[in-house]
């Protein structure tokens, strides 16, 4: 079952096993080389393509970093978020890393829901693949939400 476009999403409306509409992104060359320089990570892997052609990758990769935020963001996608969500914990697991030019698909689904000393928690587990459904990213999050 996915979220309704624009629906607003309340702790009460939530339910473990909720999916959330994919988000799709292609991270370019220029998207990349951009992030380097944000982040000021200069690895010749991200930047450097006669670099990373002899390397066990066989050309440039993403920073790992770029698709871990695909996996933030995919729960925002669809459903309109309540003001005051505490991101509290988030975990990462990388399988294998991501090419400019390749298109990421993101999934997000509750995978729990609980109440601890007066606040109510949200669990979202998110995976990242390709279109040849090979996973880069799976990331589980743990978000308090406002009352």
């Amino acid at each position: 079952m996915f979220m309704e476009d624009n629906q607003k999403l309340y702790f009460d409306d939530i339910r473990v096993g909720m999916e959330f509409p994919p988000l799709v992104t292609k991270l370019t060359r220029e998207d990349i080389l951009n992030y380097a320089e944000a982040v000021e990570d200069y690895n010749p892997l991200f930047v450097d393509e006669n670099f990373a052609a002899n390397s066990k990758f066989g050309g440039p990769v993403n920073h790992p970093t770029t698709a871990a935020i695909l996996t933030t963001n995919a729960h925002k996608t669809g459903a309109a978020m309540p003001s005051g969500i505490i991101h509290a914990k988030q975990r990462y697991k990388f399988f294998s890393p991501t090419r400019p030019g390749e298109e990421l698909i993101t999934r997000a689904k509750v995978i729990d829901k609980y109440e601890k000393r007066n606040k109510k928690y949200v669990v979202i587990q998110s995976l990242t693949v390709n279109r040849l459904n090979e996973l880069k990213v799976e990331s589980t999050a743990t978000l308090i939400w406002p009352a």
